[in-house]
């Protein structure tokens, strides 16, 4: 097992290296806004932190406990900059009509009732009664598969919040779609 009190920081900083690029490739491939430079320098201090707080008396592995401090370094170091990606992000509603086709399977999920009855536009018309934050929260997790603790660390909100919002996202578009695929005037 590697100690890193033994284990000089360029000893270090070689055997990681690759290793903090590819989680920081992975967290891009996740959240596409997010500059890769950036994700590189705060999974860099992560493991400057995992350096310093690592103690080995606690018998977990350094590798195990570097990876959760670097991956939380990048999602915090993207939250701080949420306010400025938020006003950055532009999702299409073609992007998330896509995603939506591909990953809506039950029965109850408003989108896959979609896939069932092969109406694109009306899945676009219901997308643009939503709010802003809600029609966010839809594309984040079904066009970037985010999941709720992922979306409440972009948007700085509680993972409970981020959950609410895309249920209820969710519910109004299930009772927009169910309406207009009865016949009725949809308000």
């Amino acid at each position: 097992m590697l100690d890193p009190a033994r284990t000089d920081d360029a000893a270090l900083s070689a055997m990681y290296g690759d290793w903090i690029k590819r989680m920081a490739l992975l967290l891009k491939a996740r959240m596409p806004w997010a500059e890769f430079d950036e994700l590189l320098q705060w999974g860099a201090i992560g493991m400057m932190e995992a350096m310093q707080r690592f103690n080995p008396a606690l018998g977990v592995n350094f590798q195990a406990f570097a990876a959760r401090r670097i991956r939380g370094a990048m999602i915090d170091g993207l939250r701080r900059e949420g306010s400025r990606r938020r006003g950055e992000m532009v999702f299409e509603a073609d992007d998330v009509d896509n995603a939506a086709f591909e990953g809506g399977t039950s029965p109850e999920d408003p989108l896959a009732l979609l896939l069932r009855s092969d109406n694109r536009t009306l899945l676009v018309a219901a997308l643009k009664t939503l709010p802003p934050l809600e029609y966010q929260v839809l594309a984040m997790h079904f066009f970037n598969e985010l999941n709720n603790r992922e979306i409440a660390a972009i948007l700085d909100m509680s993972e409970g919040y981020a959950s609410r919002i895309r249920k209820r996202a969710l519910e109004s578009l299930a009772i927009y779609i169910n309406t207009a695929l009865k016949g009725e005037t949809v308000s």
